[in-house]
């Protein structure tokens, strides 16, 4: 089972009911549409500003968590859970996992990546350079290097799943 954690944020701004009040609060008018959050408002404000992310993290970041231990719990039938967040260590979600994996690229191929979601050329890279993404060397178990060619990330990561089952084996007999 694989939590992605992009998708998880957007649910909270629809799940919950105080969030939006806090980011109007916070944020101001500018990032709404109407009653509707405006996402891209929101994220050019935030991707700007180092001192803006921060404000939204320091909401956000509670939420999120909570939010993907909650899925933990649901998935405890499952053998393994996949949290799926470039915000690992910013977030604090990295001492829920008995396995990190850090898929690493370059900002052309993260770029191409926004691109092809239908982001806009202007709004990637300005996205990139506003990502503060905090890592910890010392926390990886593995380190993908993630350069575009689909193949080789697939054989890649299957060798890492075959070894971490491996692992899991050792220690669980």
């Amino acid at each position: 089972m694989s939590i992605d954690v992009d998708s998880l944020a957007k649910d909270v701004y629809d799940s919950e009911e105080d969030i939006l009040k806090h980011i109007r609060t916070v944020f101001g008018e500018e990032v709404f549409d109407g009653e509707s959050l405006d996402f891209g408002a929101l994220a050019d404000r935030v991707f700007s500003s180092s001192a803006e992310l921060k404000k939204l993290n320091r909401i956000m970041f509670p939420l999120i968590r909570r939010e993907v231990k909650n899925q933990i719990r649901e998935y405890t039938d499952k053998d393994f859970v996949i949290i799926d967040a470039a915000v690992l260590f910013n977030c604090k979600l990295d001492v829920l996992c008995d396995y990190v994996i850090w898929v690493k690229a370059s900002k052309d191929v993260r770029k191409k990546n926004l691109l092809n979601k239908g982001i806009p050329e202007q709004k990637a890279e300005m996205k990139i350079k506003g990502q503060k993404i905090r890592l910890c060397n010392g926390r990886m178990d593995y380190v993908i290097e993630n350069n575009g060619d689909r193949k080789k990330l697939e054989s890649i990561c299957g060798k890492v799943a075959e070894d971490i089952h491996r692992r899991y084996g050792d220690i669980n007999g």
